[in-house]
This record gives C-alpha cells, structure tokens and sequence, in this order.
C-alpha cells in the first residue's frame, strides 16, 4: 500500500513539473516583442531602410510587391507622423500577447508626441508582432501606416480575435478636453447614487 501511495506521489510530483515546463513563459516573451518593436521603431526613426524591412512579416513585404515597394510605401505613409523638432522617444507597451498554431502574435500600442504646425499631437498607433520560433524572435509592422480592413491581405494567418485598433492623431487641447469631460461624468455618475439615497431619505 505504502508503495502504491509512493508510486502514485511520484507521478504527481512528475506531472506538475512537466506542466510547470510546458507553460510558456509570457514576461520573457513579451519582452522579446518589446526589444524588437523598439529596433523597428529606431529603424523608422533613423532611416535604417534595409534593417526595417528586414523586421517586417514577409507577406507583408510581398503584399506591396516585394522590399522596394514596401519601403517606398512606407517612407510616403510616414510624412504624416513625422514632428518638426526631436521629440522624446514613444512609449511602448504589449496589449495583447496570443499562441495558436504554433505561432505567437501580439498587439503593442505605441504612444507618442510630435508638433507639426504649432500644435502638439498625441499618436496612438499599434504595432502587429509575429514569432514562428514561440516568441524568441519577432516580425512586426505599424497598424498606423494602412487600415485594420487591410490586414487580412497583408498577413492572412492574422489571429481573427486579435483586438487590432485603428491609429488615432489628436491635438493636445483636444486631448485635456476630452479628459475635462470624462472626469466631469465620473463625478456625475457618482454623485447619482448619493443624490437617490438621500431623496429616498425624505
């Protein structure tokens, strides 16, 4: 009996540790992404045309004909986000990290301020990542630069339930407004509730 009881301890302990194995370790791998989103965005930055194509997903660059007609997209695409003056380096954070089909893919929104125009603009745009080596290396390419309604035919294995948002550009007087409001409603929402106990009191 005691043996059995052994036998029986000794394969639980075995199965944990191979479960334990079997998960994947998502930090590690989240910040692999994060490593290669910054390369792709350095490259933007500087103008390191060959290394940014070279961290581009390949159907991508075939969707647009091949590395030429990418980066020439791109380099057009681009005019648009440029600032007039050196602006702090964006802020990037993984949104969404997924795995099927021996692949991982993942969402990193990359949040960042430029002036054009005597203005300041707020950017928000999202970096979709591929790894085909379980989130050691990655692929990545800026949402931002076309529409979410494209994706499908510049990445066909793209996960259907990835969470992939349109890029979104707004001024900086627009933004404290927009933040003036929402605080403004959620002070009205919760003054309601005090304002119902306190007539039900009457």
């Amino acid at each position: 009996m005691k043996t059995l009881k052994s036998l029986l301890t000794g394969l639980a302990l075995c199965l944990a540790q191979s479960s334990a194995i079997a998960q994947p370790d998502t930090a590690k791998i989240s910040a692999n992404a994060l490593f290669f989103a910054d390369s792709l965005v350095k490259a933007d930055h500087f103008e390191s045309w060959n290394t940014y194509a070279d961290l581009v997903p390949l159907s991508v660059i075939k969707h647009y004909g091949g590395k030429a007609g990418y980066l020439e997209y791109i380099q057009k695409a681009r005019v648009n986000f440029i600032s007039n003056i050196e602006e702090d380096a964006p802020t990037l954070k993984v949104q969404t990290l997924m795995t099927q089909d021996n692949q991982w893919q993942c969402i990193i929104r990359e949040s960042r301020y430029i002036h054009r125009d005597a203005k300041k603009l707020h950017i928000v745009t999202y970096l979709l990542g591929q790894s085909m080596d379980e989130g050691a290396t990655w692929r990545l390419f800026d949402v931002g630069y076309n529409r979410v309604a494209n994706i499908i035919y510049m990445m066909p294995d793209v996960f259907g339930d990835l969470p992939i948002q349109e890029h979104t550009i707004i001024s900086e007087e627009d933004e404290i407004a927009a933040a003036k409001a929402a605080q403004a409603e959620a002070v009205k929402a919760a003054t309601k509730p005090a304002a119902k106990k306190a007539s039900r009191g009457k």
